[in-house]
């Protein structure tokens, strides 16, 4: 700026703070910075250059002794010569998004202690080579740092930013640095500003760096259902204004289906089927509600039809076979294991695949899962006479590995058509109830579409409850591959499904 120029910002008690005699870029929201922070607190300004501001150059102009300036030396001048400054410590660190002097080898950013005061000699041309993974480095020095400030101040800590120079350089690495400060012990910045030259005020960019946070939540709710990203966003009023509008019929709307999702988001990290399952079918009766209102003309509106797309019918028709598959098509292995364990004992008796009667496990203190279970606990491997674990044979028997043939026992008639409960005498056997057991004209019970059509089915889950068992107790051995492990439950759901039929 050849001359001194004035910008206005809105002070803490919401009255226009005059910035004046501005002669660098983002001088002002600098010192508007120290203005409205209480005047005797240390500060520490973080600099991330991403071009050549670092370096001497005749063109930044020379101030009263005649003196060459970078243009980061040169703000820090006027920074320090400024009336905001007053008693305020001001500490300096310098970070580059490029390399003034050409590497050895490509390699992560340098731990540069620069002086701000000091401009560097320019570069050559062949020097300003630039290098992707210095301006990731930096932007990871750039957050350590901050973390490590925030753990040394005793006092509430406060973030502002300051986003000034290149569009394309500045501005997302600003982004990608407020991003990474939400990881860990989250740090959120309390005020994002920048210039519009147009109107020579000093405005609150705040909503527009955190629409990326909004955004990176609807990527974490649909791949993995969590909601956590997203509620937090919520919570910030003005955020939240700046993506549906003013209208409060929209804003009931959107806080009600965020609600929702939390609810989806708990039924995924609890592994509960039945919160999952509710909060799928509420979302979906909100978002046909939502059809009449003026939701489609936000970002929500996007962030709707997102959910439509991934979730699909589960939002109309929520089921367990379905959200297993949800699951595993999403890399959610345990959950889907978790839900196949806790609920497909009463999805088998539901469709009556496999069933007894209510009333006599109740005379034993057993319910349904807990038959179901120790039911088919009984299936046994040919090869099962050795001191082998369960875990060992489930592996060779998925992973066919040709070191150890494993093949399934078949089960004698008795051993498919009773159950005895472990608290019954002897002879105290429970019959076994399916649609595909029947009796025949002369009275002969039939066991044959039983052991064709739900005996695999049985032994499919037997198999999947014994690798669940082996994950949730963090055995190492005999892990199954993820590939197959998650076909042979997409297999298995999908023979479920038509065995209803």
């Amino acid at each position: 700026m050849d001359k001194g120029d004035y910008f206005r910002g809105i002070g803490n008690d919401g009255k226009d703070v005059i910035i004046n005699d501005c002669r660098s870029q983002g001088e002002s929201v600098v010192r508007y910075f120290l203005e409205i922070m209480p005047s005797d607190e240390e500060v520490d300004i973080v600099m991330l250059c991403s071009r050549k501001t670092l370096e001497m150059d005749e063109r930044n102009g020379t101030y009263k002794k005649g003196n060459i300036y970078s243009a980061v030396s040169y703000l820090k001048e006027r920074i320090e010569r400024s009336p905001e400054k007053g008693k305020h410590k001001i500490n300096y660190k310098i970070i580059k998004l490029y390399k003034n002097k050409l590497p050895n080898e490509h390699r992560l950013q340098e731990a540069d202690d620069i002086d701000p005061s000091i401009p560097l000699m320019p570069a050559n041309k062949e020097e300003e080579s630039f290098f992707p993974e210095d301006e990731i480095g930096a932007i990871s020095r750039a957050v350590e740092y901050i973390h490590y400030k925030k753990l040394q101040e005793k006092k509430t800590f406060k973030l502002y930013i300051d986003t000034h120079g290149g569009l394309r350089d500045i501005v997302f690495s600003m982004s990608a640095v407020n991003s990474l400060l939400y990881v860990g012990e989250a740090i959120r910045p309390k005020l994002i500003s920048g210039i519009n030259m147009a109107s020579a005020r000093i405005e609150n960019q705040s909503e527009k760096f955190n629409v990326f946070n909004f955004f990176s939540g609807i990527n974490e709710f649909l791949h993995f259902g969590n909601a956590d990203i997203l509620s937090e966003y919520v919570d910030i009023k003005s955020d939240f204004s700046y993506l549906t509008g003013a209208d409060p019929s929209v804003q009931k709307i959107a806080k009600q289906i965020v609600k929702d999702m939390q609810k989806i988001s708990y039924g995924v990290q609890m592994s509960d089927p039945r919160a999952f399952m509710e909060g799928l079918k509420e979302l979906g009766n909100e978002f046909e509600k939502s059809s009449e209102s003026n939701l489609k003309n936000t970002p929500f509106g996007i962030l709707e039809q997102k959910i439509k797309d991934e979730y699909g019918s589960l939002l109309t028709n929520p089921n367990i076979l379905d959200l297993i598959i949800w699951c595993v098509e999403h890399g959610l292995i345990q959950q889907a294991l978790t839900f196949v364990e806790s609920m497909l004992p009463y999805y088998y008796w539901d469709k009556k695949l496999l069933y007894f009667d209510k009333e006599q496990l109740k005379r034993f203190d057993e319910d349904e899962n807990m038959a179901f279970n120790r039911y088919i606990s009984r299936f046994r491997f040919n090869q099962q006479k050795t001191n082998k674990e369960m875990n060992f044979f489930a592996y060779h028997l998925l992973e066919n590995t040709g070191e150890y043939e494993v093949t399934w026992a078949r089960p004698r008639s008795t051993t498919l058509r009773y159950y005895h409960p472990e608290s019954a005498a002897k002879g105290e056997d429970l019959e076994a109830k399916s649609r595909w057991i029947y009796n025949d004209n002369y009275g002969n019970v039939k066991l044959e579409d039983f052991r064709n059509k739900v005996l695999p089915l049985l032994q499919s889950h037997r198999i999947l409850k014994i690798i669940r068992s082996s994950f949730n107790h963090g055995n190492l051995e005999y892990r199954i591959s993820l590939p197959k492990l998650k076909r042979f439950i997409l297999n298995y759901i999908s023979e479920l499904k038509k065995a209803k039929k």
